[in-house]
């Protein structure tokens, strides 16, 4: 009995992490949807969806990847993200869905030339709050960008980010009494600000693949997708690493398997020993013989 109970115990504690949920998967989170169509360079958007696969896994949200069609039923989506998305992206239809979930209270996030995929379209320009310059610089320049303190998107981003990007120009740039800057350029240009009409978060970086690579940036939108979602909480990251959630790979379980077997042929050794040690002691004698 005792062999069968220290057996059970090893296994227990070598199966824990595979059966327990991971700490997002576990304790829910907003429900984004990313949507990358018509983006200039597909590996870019690759990368970027990869990292914030990360970032929702480490910071409780949840990342689904999604197409225009998809924006036709937002009824379980927190927050939709249009990640250096193309021109002429929705239909009608799929702006009228839209406009809706953001009229009531959803959110929206864009980066990049997500700022020219509805330029013909009056409420995504109301919902941006500029109107972007084609097309943008060109080549690509690296330029320092600094962050506005007051809010929550940029909080705990206190030093100048520089990253190489081909960078938008707005004109008109995002107006004060509708619009919080969060980041400009040395000149003064706004590369990221929030709508204060609706939850619509914008962000000129992201087009360069090494600009995903960066903490500070990643930071910043995933930050902008927690205030989006309308969140009020602060942001608890899950655990140091990115493990991805369950099913686990052949070699964890087979790991799972080896430490196993090893505890079960310790225990046995162990009990053995026990076992010759009361044999060599013998009975056990009375109290007053």
């Amino acid at each position: 009995m005792r062999t069968l109970l220290r057996l059970c115990t090893i296994v227990a504690l070598a199966c824990a992490p595979a059966f327990a949920p991971s700490a997002a998967h576990a304790a829910g989170g907003p429900q984004v949807l990313v949507v990358t169509t018509g983006n200039e360079a597909q590996d870019v958007a690759d990368y970027a969806v990869e990292r914030l696969h990360m970032e929702a896994r480490r910071w409780n949200f949840t990342l689904i990847e999604g197409t225009p069609e998809d924006v036709a039923d937002l009824g379980a989506i927190d927050v939709v993200m249009f990640l250096n998305t193309g021109p002429d992206l929705l239909d009608e239809t799929q702006q009228a869905s839209l406009q809706s979930f953001v009229e009531g209270g959803g959110g929206f996030v864009a980066t990049h030339s997500a700022a020219a995929s509805e330029s013909e379209w009056a409420f995504y320009q109301e919902m941006l709050g500029a109107t972007v310059v084609l097309p943008p610089t060109d080549p690509a320049a690296k330029e320092a960008v600094s962050f506005n303190a007051g809010s929550r998107i940029t909080e705990g981003l206190d030093e100048d980010l520089e990253v190489t990007e081909r960078w938008y120009h707005f004109d008109p740039e995002p107006d004060a009494s509708d619009s919080t800057v969060l980041a400009q350029l040395g000149s003064g240009d706004p590369v990221a600000w929030n709508s204060e009409v609706y939850r619509a978060f914008y962000a000129s970086p992201g087009g360069d693949g090494g600009t995903w690579g960066d903490r500070d940036f990643l930071q910043l939108i995933r930050q902008g997708i927690w205030w989006a979602a309308g969140e009020e909480g602060v942001l608890v990251q899950n655990s140091e690493d990115a493990a991805p959630p369950w099913p686990y790979t052949w070699t964890f379980v087979l790991f799972v398997v080896a430490v196993a077997g090893g505890g079960s042929i310790a225990v046995w050794r162990l009990d053995k020993a026990e076992s010759a040690k009361e044999a060599e002691a013998g009975p056990p004698v009375a109290a007053g013989v």
